[in-house]
């Protein structure tokens, strides 16, 4: 009887008999929306132009997108022959986004844009952090998207590099633009929420 106890605990059978826990999370069930602080914003290079829509199409875009996590350096304190170690500041990394180069969308546009606020090379000036920084949220769904599994409020968002595949008359495949995203902090904001 043991025997039998212990076949199921390491088997994979407990995941459909506790169908309410076990239920897994994929990879391509996510949303990365950016705030409405984006909306309307200006060209870059032509600023009589404008992305009415900026927030809709960057979510419509994104291929991928990194899950934030701080890191911590160790303060090492030494006596005699040993050490211990301490918890030192709290880092956020930079994060990256992918996103579709759709035509219509003008996404890889409305990214140049939300960058050159941050940095204008055709007026060699850097912008101010109410300029260019934004909240973004990355959200986690159930695979029939009807919950929200868990909301990663990003504060402080700004790209600070864009980067995409040179072109290649060889090239058959769909483009993507790449994005080197910074924060400030992600706060998780919200678990399980029935939409």
């Amino acid at each position: 009887m043991a025997q039998q106890a212990r076949a199921t605990s390491v088997g994979a059978y407990h995941f459909s008999d506790n169908k309410e826990l076990f239920e897994i999370q994929r990879g391509n069930n996510f949303d990365f929306v950016i705030s409405d602080a984006l909306n309307n914003i200006a060209a870059y290079g032509n600023e009589t132009k404008t992305f009415p829509k900026a927030k809709e199409m960057i979510r419509l875009s994104v291929s991928s997108a990194s899950v934030p996590h701080f890191s911590q350096n160790a303060i090492e304190v030494r006596r005699g022959n040993t050490g211990i170690k301490y918890a030192g500041v709290m880092t956020w990394p930079s994060g990256s986004l992918e996103c579709y180069d759709f035509i219509g969308a003008e996404t890889k546009d409305i990214l140049m844009a939300w960058q050159a606020r941050s940095g204008n090379p055709m007026y060699q000036t850097v912008g101010q952090q109410a300029d260019y920084k934004v909240t973004a949220n990355l959200i986690e769904y159930t695979p029939d998207y009807n919950q929200i599994v868990r909301t990663w409020r990003l504060d402080g968002c700004w790209i600070s590099s864009i980067d995409e595949d040179a072109f290649s008359v060889d090239a058959n495949g769909a483009r993507r633009i790449r994005c080197t995203i910074e924060y400030d902090r992600a706060v998780v904001d919200s678990y399980n929420e029935v939409i």
